[in-house]
């Protein structure tokens, strides 16, 4: 609907003439005539005005359809995931810059682009380029918006690349400003909802809990002030160790789903410190694991519910990826590290890439 349709249409209602309306607003009647029929637009100061006289929005002014542009950002934000989420960030970022020229206020699409470059930065060589977009985009849902979820996913984005981008000082201030974790959804939701909610609420914090603690005995390793790092490579292996045996321990079923990737990527660390300590017997049994698990992913491709006893029935969920490589694929160029060399003409490594070549490709978009 145009604007003049709708100033007629608002007119009409209120039963003024073009004459009454002209009156009210201390202009000629000619002007609104010229606005009813779309030969002019009325001056950017006459909105408000126009606006109190009708008791409707600008949007609604203006003939902006709220519920529309809603539907249409929602559809924008999904089209755009199912790329993202499968390592296709450059048509991800085609949907999502096209979406902002639309909606250049939009929120939602600001907080959808600022993962995609988060991600782009992790994984391009352009790095500051597609940081400090991330910290733009951030900054600017943080001034903009109010909704919480928005909020707190540029806070987290905010956190790592304020720090990667040498602002400590602003990381650990945006940190402290969020809520510890003993007062997340998954905690207090887990405390009191009852029933099957409560049920399912409790298997949620304990694979959320799970999930950060299998990430955590993965990334101990850190440099301390003294300049000395906190574990040695033999501990860092006993590390690797501990989480493969979490993983087990939680999925008795073999049913990882998602962990399959955790298994694969820790498997793969063990073979490479075995490979170095010339233990090719190790490097190989843990590059056999590494392939199990990610042919594994790659024909479940994450969906289905868990079987295990903590898990079971519970949805496995959707996944999301920072490369269009599938993890059978991934480890196929893993695989060609020279640390590898020694094993590279054996039988049982051979084995390894034939597994691996039978599933390695590209994820597909859904």
């Amino acid at each position: 609907m145009s604007f003049g349709t709708i100033i007629k249409k608002l007119r009409r209602e209120r039963d003024l003439t073009q004459e009454q309306l002209a009156e009210m607003l201390s202009i000629s009647p000619q002007a609104v005539s010229h606005w009813e029929t779309d030969a002019a637009m009325p001056d950017i100061s006459m909105l408000a005005p126009l606006c109190n006289l009708f008791n409707v929005t600008s949007d609604r002014l203006l003939g902006i359809d709220i519920e529309k542009k809603r539907e249409k950002i929602e559809a924008i934000c999904a089209e755009s995931g199912k790329y993202s989420d499968r390592g296709y960030n450059e048509k991800a970022r085609e949907i999502l810059e096209a979406g902002l020229r639309e909606y250049p206020d939009s929120c939602d699409i600001m907080h959808y682009l600022m993962y995609v470059a988060y991600w782009q930065y992790i994984n391009n060589n352009e790095k500051t380029k597609y940081r400090d977009e991330a910290i733009r985009l951030g900054e600017a849902i943080l001034e903009k918006s109010t909704d919480d979820s928005l909020r707190q996913g540029a806070m987290q984005i905010l956190c790592y690349t304020y720090c990667d981008a040498g602002r400590q000082d602003e990381a650990v201030r945006l940190a402290k400003s969020i809520p510890c974790i003993a007062v997340s959804s998954e905690i207090l939701l887990s405390s009191i909802c009852s029933g099957d909610e409560g049920y399912e609420a409790k298997q949620k914090e304990a694979s959320t809990l799970m999930q950060f603690l299998s990430r955590s005995l993965y990334s101990m390793q850190t440099k301390l002030d003294s300049g000395a790092y906190a574990y040695t490579e033999s501990e860092l292996a006993a590390l690797r160790d501990k989480r493969i045996a979490l993983l087990h321990l939680f999925f008795e079923n073999g049913d990882y789903g998602f962990y399959h990737c955790h298994l694969c990527d820790t498997h793969t660390e063990q073979a490479i410190y075995y490979a170095k300590a010339e233990d090719g017997e190790n490097a190989i049994a843990h590059l056999h694991a590494a392939a199990e698990h990610a042919v594994g992913f790659v024909t479940s491709d994450g969906g289905g519910a868990y079987t295990s006893l903590v898990f079971r029935g519970l949805a496995r969920g959707s996944w999301s990826g920072s490369s269009p490589d599938n993890d059978a694929a991934r480890l196929m160029k893993r695989l060609d590290d020279t640390v590898f060399d020694g094993l590279r003409k054996t039988s049982e490594f051979e084995a390894v890439k034939a597994k691996l070549s039978a599933y390695a490709g590209k994820w597909q978009v859904k």
